[in-house]
């Protein structure tokens, strides 16, 4: 992988930002709070170029308590893990957009993150039917999972409005018009390299590496597969914001592994729209 031209590509190009390693520990840490010592995780924390100042900006900006927060520790300890968690994983995706339209001229990472929150919400929700899975953690990984899109975004634009070119004008299916494009990977190959290189948690690398494919390897675990279901049911909301008749489906037998009705899965759909326009304006980009 490290010696495909397309990651070449996205080296040379310069725009990929440095996090430091202590970045992938702190959330290490954030996964599992109650092994390790807060302390040693706002330590790390502190080590991320920029994140100590949005976290206190969304904490001052969505706090009804008549006080202002000043410092990291402040955030944290009134916040709590997940919604750190939450909040740092966002912040970075952030560093890989330069401005509020990104550098791609035709794609539009505003509406696509849309598709993420809408990942992250459908994740939400099947895991608190199925009680499979941590149902806040799932959430945090429905807005990470599709972060080769924003390096492609960020570092190979014009390769990007090619696939989505492609998918628009001639219907070709997303991972299709990316191996053309690319060469033969496909944004989850790119996610998983850059988790490498910023040191994240294993399980965010599978998630992100295998949300496409959950069988690709043998039998997938529990949270493959709802990231699976939850991004397919997200990106068919994402197509009709397109106003395209693009048609995600998803394997019936996803479904009966997480013993899901049909009915559940349409009437999450249905409230999908509402749902991520709420979380949107929570996780406010320009709080950034």
């Amino acid at each position: 992988m490290q010696n495909h031209p397309v990651i070449k590509l996205i080296q040379q190009s310069n725009y990929i930002p440095e996090i430091p390693k202590a970045f992938g520990e702190a959330l290490n840490m954030l996964l599992e709070p109650f092994e390790f010592s807060m302390d040693e995780c706002i330590e790390r924390l502190n080590n991320v170029p920029g994140l100590e100042t949005a976290l206190i900006q969304v904490l001052n900006y969505t706090s009804t308590l008549n006080r202002e927060f000043l410092t990291l520790k402040d955030a944290v300890l009134y916040l709590g893990a997940k919604n750190i968690r939450m909040i740092a994983i966002a912040y970075i995706t952030r560093l890989l957009l330069p401005n509020s339209s990104g550098r791609a001229k035709i794609f539009n990472n505003r509406t696509y993150w849309k598709h993420c929150i809408g990942t992250s919400i459908a994740s939400h929700m099947i895991a608190a039917k199925t009680g499979l899975c941590d149902r806040d953690r799932i959430f945090t990984y429905g807005l990470i999972h599709d972060i080769g899109i924003t390096v492609l975004d960020i570092c190979l634009p014009d390769h990007l409005d090619r696939i989505y070119t492609m998918q628009i004008e001639r219907g070709i299916h997303q991972i299709a018009a990316e191996k053309i494009v690319l060469g033969g990977i496909t944004h989850s190959e790119i996610g998983m390299w850059l988790c490498d290189e910023w040191g994240l948690p294993d399980e965010i690398k599978e998630i992100v590496g295998c949300h496409h494919y959950p069988f690709k390897n043998g039998n997938a675990g529990d949270e493959i597969k709802i990231i699976y279901l939850a991004d397919s049911v997200s990106s068919n909301y994402y197509e009709r914001l397109l106003g395209t008749d693009t048609t995600f489906i998803y394997t019936e037998r996803t479904k009966k592994l997480l013993n899901l009705p049909k009915e559940f899965i349409e009437d999450m759909a249905n409230k999908l729209p509402e749902e991520v326009a709420k979380v949107n304006s929570i996780i406010d980009f320009d709080l950034f």
